[in-house]
């Protein structure tokens, strides 16, 4: 067992080291999720199911990756900051950023809700059961705080390194879009999800340049997506079945309001005028 887990260590230690670099970070996500695994496996033993040992083997990948972080820029690029340069470290205006981008959550969120509400496509019900506020909060911290940490953090540093800002910016937002669609829907549904996705990645890339490469405010504006409209689908608004895929976005249960064709104009305005913004201040 102890040589199993020194071949993992050396394996692990080698990822780094790659050539191309590229390759690297191509492997190190899927990796650290493999090592994930193999932590919660024995967990498995003591009768736990697999939809909850998935959760755990994310979670461990998670703490995995955070702990590696440090050493993966140390290493590969010489960074002993890398908190700091991944937009995280503590400073007065964090609070102030995550308000910020969550606020504009709610812009966005609220400009899609009120054609919806103003027609026959729903309702309001105004009710959110206690289970239901702890998933949203749970979604606003914990997804928006790993999934920016992962992909406006560490990835578009990692290709900037490699590949210098602007592509870096394109070459997240197009990464984040595909890991995020159902390739179970019919084509044109999913390339609008993928636009909209792409767009939303962009954005979140111009907001951290605009907060001066902090982190929060992309914290706070994906995490509010995603929380605010897990509470509107469940207690605060009834949708129709039969509202239109260019309004709610593409899919049944599940939809994804930023794959619509209102959602990716919303985006790409919004991207629109963070671009100006930046552009104005010279820091783009």
């Amino acid at each position: 067992m102890n040589i199993f887990y020194e071949r993992i260590k050396n394996t692990y230690l080698g990822l780094f080291f790659l050539t191309p670099k590229l390759l690297s970070a191509i492997l190190f996500i899927p990796f650290l999720y493999i090592c994930g695994w193999i932590l919660a496996t024995p967990i498995f033993l003591l009768g736990v199911d697999k939809e909850n040992l998935s959760l755990i083997g994310t979670i461990f990948t998670f703490f995995i990756y955070i702990f590696s972080l440090p050493k993966w820029f140390e290493l590969r690029w010489g960074v002993t900051n890398t908190w700091k340069l991944l937009g995280i470290d503590k400073n007065i205006n964090l609070f102030i950023f995550f308000l910020r981008g969550f606020l504009l959550s709610i812009i966005l969120i609220s400009l899609i809700l009120i054609p919806i509400i103003g027609t026959k496509w729903g309702y309001w019900i105004g009710t959110i059961s206690t289970d239901t506020f702890i998933n949203a909060i749970c979604l606003i911290l914990g997804v928006g705080f790993a999934e920016e940490l992962i992909f406006r953090g560490w990835l578009l540093e990692e290709l900037k390194k490699q590949f210098g800002l602007k592509k870096a910016i394109f070459g997240q937002a197009l990464i984040f879009s595909i890991v995020h669609i159902g390739f179970d829907l019919p084509f044109l549904q999913m390339l609008s999800i993928l636009t909209g996705l792409f767009l939303l990645g962009i954005l979140l890339s111009l907001i951290r340049l605009k907060d001066k490469n902090s982190l929060w405010g992309c914290i706070g504006l994906h995490g509010g997506l995603v929380g605010l409209w897990f509470i509107t689908n469940n207690g605060l608004l009834e949708i129709s079945k039969n509202s239109p895929k260019w309004l709610v976005g593409p899919g049944t249960i599940n939809t994804n309001p930023l794959g619509g064709i209102f959602g990716i104009s919303l985006m790409a305005i919004f991207c629109f005028l963070n671009f100006r913004l930046l552009r104005g201040k010279s820091r783009f």
